[in-house]
């Protein structure tokens, strides 16, 4: 699926110079976090048409990131400045509930190098990539050329209904992020600037985009703040429905990823329903969740593995039948697109970012109404697959269809159009309504 161009700069190339593109990123790299995978592919396919300068954080491995850039034949045109933490900022990036204080201030020196580039050589686009929420802009918008920020996403909150769900101390937190969320949007004034000042905005989701039409009246296409680079697995075959059904469910074990919903469901599934559910992650709630299972009697259908390494992740997508999804706030996630293209179905919430890549031939999407509804309407689609083996056959094979439509490859060439629309009117109303044409979502 992945296949980057490693030819050399061709004639026109050499004749016109590559117009200089500043990209900020934090974490940017190939083969760690999400995140990172996002901030580096979001820079190589923007070397395909331009030439990049990637701000990023501290933790790169500026020789490796080199070194990976030249076996793609992308040297000479992209190249990364590694911007250290002061002390201050280490310590507050460090704490959860101070970790956008110190990005701030980490934004802020980037900002200082971005200066110093452009007045030695100026760039003629930045585009502030990640982190993917929206309360840190970063100040890059203030150089004077066409500022491009996104995909922005953050902007959704916990269900009000579904606190049930959550422990003490995660709802209360939950509950404050929702209020704290509604404010800043409408109100933080460095976001207002960076929503004025940008040539275009995309949003990460359906729901981010009403959520900046409806707090800073902008509009905005929407793009998926992530994509695949993997191929798809290969095509799956009829399941032996006298075989357990193997779920597979990841995610940090926080409050907001909501694995209580699915724990109740499989509790509720007739015993003659045979399954099996793997959890893949870490976290603070993993003892009170392994509790829960116990207290329902189900633990012994379930897997606990942890947290490995990003290659060491796939192979489960492989020995999955199914992915479950219960995320309660998530923009998206790679691993629903992960899930799409080995062909393991999505029972998934029907919100949010996960609107936007289930679909009713790819996935089970499942109401968020009420708790009751939501655990009843998981349970019954479980059982379902578990039973219907045509049925899960279908989705797979549609699934991997559907994974297709969300390659690196596409994104990258969306994103180009609209780096191409901002510098041709530097972001006039006729190039920015033909950028958002061009980057809606398939649905």
């Amino acid at each position: 699926m992945l296949s980057v161009s490693s030819a050399p700069l061709s004639p026109e190339d050499a004749v016109a110079p590559l117009r200089r593109l500043l990209l900020v990123a934090y974490s940017c790299h190939p083969e760690a976090s999400m995140e990172s995978r996002i901030g580096w592919f979001r820079a190589v396919y923007a070397a395909q048409s331009h030439d990049v300068t990637v701000l990023c954080g501290p933790g790169a491995n500026l020789s490796d990131l080199s070194a990976k850039a030249a076996e793609l034949g992308l040297a000479s045109r992209l190249r990364f400045v590694p911007i250290p933490h002061t002390k201050l900022s280490q310590w507050l990036f460090a704490h959860p509930v101070l970790f956008y204080h110190g990005y701030e201030l980490w934004q802020r020196a980037v900002f200082d190098v971005a200066q110093a580039l452009h007045q030695k050589q100026p760039f003629q686009l930045v585009h502030q990539v990640n982190y993917c929420g929206y309360r840190q802009p970063g100040y890059v918008w203030k150089l004077g050329v066409p500022f491009v920020w996104g995909p922005v996403g953050g902007t959704q909150g916990f269900p009000w209904r579904y606190l049930s769900q959550a422990d003490v101390v995660g709802g209360v937190r939950e509950a404050v992020r929702n209020v704290l969320n509604s404010y800043q949007l409408r109100y933080c004034p460095k976001v207002k600037q960076a929503g004025r000042a940008a040539a275009a905005i995309f949003a990460a989701t359906r729901t981010a985009q009403q959520d900046l039409r409806r707090c800073l009246e902008v509009e905005c296409p929407v793009e998926l703040e992530t994509a695949l680079h993997i191929p798809n697995g290969p095509s799956r075959e009829l399941r032996d429905p006298a075989a357990p059904l193997k779920i597979l469910w990841a995610g940090r074990l926080k409050t907001w990823k909501g694995l209580p919903l699915l724990l109740r469901a499989l509790a509720q599934i007739p015993p003659a329903v045979k399954y099996q559910l793997r959890v893949l992650g870490e976290g603070t709630s993993e003892k009170t969740w392994r509790r829960l299972a116990q207290k329902l009697g189900i633990a012994d259908r379930l897997e606990w593995v942890g947290w490995p390494t990003y290659r060491e992740t796939l192979p489960h997508y492989q020995w999955a039948d199914v992915f479950a999804f219960t995320s309660l706030r998530d923009t998206s996630g790679t691993g629903l697109l992960e899930a799409l293209a080995y062909g393991a179905p999505i029972i998934g919430l029907n919100h949010q970012g996960a609107a936007d890549v289930m679909t009713a031939a790819s996935a089970m999407p499942i109401p968020v109404s009420t708790p009751r509804a939501t655990i009843t309407a998981f349970a019954r689609a479980i059982e379902e697959l578990a039973t219907d083996s045509p049925k899960l056959l279908s989705l797979s094979r549609a699934a991997q269809q559907r994974a297709e439509l969300f390659a690196w490859e596409r994104t990258g060439q969306r994103v180009a159009e609209v780096y191409d629309q901002v510098l041709g009117a530097r972001g006039t109303e006729p190039a920015l309504r033909s950028a958002r044409r061009a980057l809606e979502l398939v649905t």
